[in-house]
């Protein structure tokens, strides 16, 4: 809440070339704002909704055939296509395993030296 303020704030400030605005234009541009917050609350409540029935539509078990809708016909939710992002998803994996590996590893040797 506080950073809407301080939002609010300075684009009152700032906008028209850095002159302090009149009380009307103010009051214009804080509906206009309240009215874009409004649209993408709005915006972000439709897709939660998309979201929730094609979860709930795509999970059920379905009759045997004739569906229209073919199983490899585009990408799976949550797969992405970006390419980087998949090779960065991959690196951080490895490194979670390999930083397991090592921990693990360095964890014997230590238990190793109190034997002896």
């Amino acid at each position: 809440m506080a950073a809407k303020q301080a939002f609010r704030y300075m684009s009152r400030r700032l906008s028209s070339s850095g002159k302090i605005l009149s009380e009307e234009e103010k009051a214009a541009e804080n509906v206009y704002i309240k009215k874009v917050e409004k649209e993408k609350l709005e915006k972000l409540a439709r897709k939660a909704q998309a979201d929730a029935t094609s979860a709930t539509s795509g999970g059920g078990g379905g009759g045997g055939g004739g569906g229209g809708e073919a199983k490899g016909s585009g990408p799976a939710i949550g797969v992405s296509e970006d390419k980087n992002r998949n090779y960065a998803v991959i690196a951080g994996v490895v490194t979670a395993v390999g930083a397991l590996g090592w921990y693990l590893k360095s964890k014997n040797k230590k238990s190793e030296d109190l034997h002896d």
